[in-house]
């Protein structure tokens, strides 16, 4: 093995050890595991996954329009609900608002009950809360207060309803790419331009009726990677900064 093809798995090989040695990540009281497999036998591709219900506006229709919603984190890393765990004494909630482009109604005729449709949003933001009053009570109020912790923003969220877009009985699913932006106390965990065309982090939605005309219900997920807490890059550095050397020693 030459030198060049040496440091390049030696440096494959630290990187990997350090992951390996990843601990619990703690950001403003909100904890994660990078190695959490999600309670599945099954690795994880990404090191986190956050989950939670969402409540949000119904949209009319009309490009343009303004759409808001909020909510609760339930579940980082885990299959089930475990906020006691990863924001012990604290919640993380978090509110959003969108720009409407287009209802593209393939069939039937929007806001009667029966249609379907596509639909694309733009200027996306999302800010996420740790609150260490624990006062979420379902209103966007008590979702938008606390710390900011996290802002992810995005150009394009689209999806799909599969039936009464505009009706207050939407049901559906939206996808977006999030760019973490610079603000919040964990935007330096997570600006990784790790996901497709250099964003940071994937959004998957899904809404339906709640039997209100105004609002609507849902989930999301979000996954991407975080970044390792500064002991494990210093111990990485160091890792290379040996390796560069003995490798040096053995090329003399």
């Amino acid at each position: 093995m030459n030198f060049k093809k040496a440091c390049a798995a030696g440096l494959s090989a630290l990187i990997l050890s350090v992951g390996a040695m990843a601990s619990p990540i703690n950001v403003g009281g909100v904890i994660w595991d990078p190695d959490e497999e999600l309670n599945n036998p099954f690795p994880m591709l990404q090191d986190f996954n956050m989950r939670g219900a969402i409540l949000e506006d119904v949209a009319s229709g009309t490009p343009g329009e303004i759409l808001t919603g909020y909510g609760r984190v339930l579940n980082i890393n885990s299959q089930d609900p475990n906020s006691a765990l990863f924001c012990p004494g604290c919640e993380l909630t978090f509110t959003f608002s969108m720009e409407l482009v287009s209802f593209d109604i393939t069939s039937g005729t929007l806001g009667v009950v029966g249609n379907e449709g596509d639909f694309e949003f733009t200027n996306l933001e999302i800010n996420f809360f740790v609150d260490y009053a624990q006062n979420y009570n379902g209103t966007s109020g008590t979702a938008g207060d606390g710390d900011l912790w996290l802002q992810l923003t995005s150009d394009s969220l689209s999806g799909s309803g599969a039936d009464n877009l505009g009706t207050g009985s939407d049901t559906g699913n939206g996808s977006a790419l999030l760019n973490v932006e610079q603000v919040g106390l964990a935007w330096n965990n997570f600006d990784t331009n790790g996901e497709a065309g250099g964003y940071d982090m994937v959004l998957d939605s899904s809404f339906q009726g709640i039997g209100s005309d105004t609002q609507l219900g849902g989930s999301f997920q979000i996954t991407g990677n975080s970044i390792p807490e500064p002991s494990s890059l210093a111990l990485l550095g160091l890792g290379m900064l040996g390796f560069a050397g003995f490798a040096r020693r053995k090329k003399a």
